[in-house]
């Protein structure tokens, strides 16, 4: 266990848009050095939490320390689910912009995390040619055994995943139920939450272990929640169980509290680092025949101060026609909190659409 802890980070506010990314990760102290120790495995695992920036850049930095030493490089991400793999390869040639790759693997349904954190290391895939591997499970058969088990699947859908899920071992089930106390004080749904918990894993590894063995020069790199890698269980543990004589290593970010000391291989430093937050309407949207409506409001919103009421569906955005949560999140994802846009809604009993001035918060 070699653990790597710094706690003064000079180069810490370095980060504050996308577009220093790099410039964060060039000054990264240990990025570099932890390359000549991961070099040596096939697979090097980098934990984070979703929706932490740097934990994203120092994913980054890992990445292009490993790919300056071996250009044979692939990049296996959670945020895509593997029925998706065809828009990721799309984007990756040139084919697809950006918008159209949001859509086209229904992120924002899907996973739905801002895209601006995964934005530097997708620009750094697209520019340097290297593969990245959707590895996630269909979020459609993962609700339905949140619900019913794995029996709740038909065949069809049950052929979509591993023939075999295994069962944790007694730690990462004891890890697992803590996770869910603080989530549900329904006992009686836990072991279809553990089996989620087990398909994500084990589809991951099913995935990473395919790519190995059809590509016996690449090391993947492998970029997951952290509590899928740590512990020595999860999506490692599953590989190992398919290659045992593989060698990997697993990294997070010290302020990972889903990994304390010693439950990963490294440990990279971790300043706090925000992006400027997006806008929001202050509005709770449910899809409703190729529209939204919105069901409640934040009565301290900008749109309610505009006007907006319930049930208004919204029919545009400053432009933009809003079918569902993708248009409208591809919009908002263009503008920070404090701006004003334009939000048109048809009202019940109006013949007439009505537009208002919002201000995002």
């Amino acid at each position: 266990m070699v653990m790597l802890l710094v706690t003064c980070l000079p180069w810490g506010a370095m980060a504050a848009t996308p577009e220093d990314a790099l410039a964060y990760v060039d000054a990264h102290p240990l990025a570099k050095p932890l390359a000549d120790t991961l070099a040596q495995n096939r697979v090097v695992f980098v934990g984070e939490v979703h929706d932490r920036y740097d934990h994203h850049l120092n994913q980054l930095a890992v990445l292009r320390a490993l790919h300056q030493k071996n250009p044979n490089i692939a990049i296996g991400v959670e945020w895509f689910q593997q029925p998706f793999q065809a828009a990721v390869n799309d984007f990756l040639a040139g084919k697809i912009n950006e918008t159209e790759l949001l859509r086209g693997t229904e992120y924002f349904d899907r996973w739905g995390y801002d895209y601006r954190q995964l934005r530097p290391i997708m620009e750094y895939a697209k520019a340097n040619h290297l593969p990245v591997i959707a590895l996630n499970a269909p979020v459609e058969l993962t609700r339905k055994v949140s619900k019913g088990g794995l029996e709740a699947l038909s065949s069809t859908e049950r052929a979509q995943l591993p023939a075999t899920i295994n069962p944790p071992d007694t730690a990462y089930r004891a890890r697992l139920q803590k996770i869910f106390a603080v989530h549900s004080k329904d006992k009686t749904q836990f072991e279809h939450f553990l089996t989620v918990q087990r398909i994500w894993d084990e589809t991951m590894a099913y995935n990473v272990v395919n790519y190995l063995q059809k590509h016996p020069q690449h090391q993947v790199v492998v970029f997951a929640g952290v509590g899928h890698i740590s512990d020595g269980a999860g999506i490692p543990a599953d590989v190992i169980r398919q290659i045992p004589a593989i060698k990997l290593a697993t990294v997070a970010s010290a302020s990972s509290s889903d990994a304390p000391p010693n439950s990963v291989d490294h440990t990279l430093p971790s300043p706090l680092l925000e992006l400027p937050p997006l806008g929001r309407l202050g509005l709770l949207l449910n899809n409703q025949e190729d529209s939204l409506v919105v069901t409640a409001l934040d009565p301290n919103s900008g749109a309610v101060k505009a006007g907006v009421r319930e049930a208004d569906r919204v029919v545009s955005l400053e432009g933009v026609t809003i079918h569902n949560m993708t248009d409208l999140k591809l919009v908002l994802a263009q503008y920070t909190a404090g701006e004003t846009v334009t939000l048109v809604v048809q009202r019940s009993g109006e013949k007439d659409l009505l537009s208002y001035a919002v201000r995002l918060h």
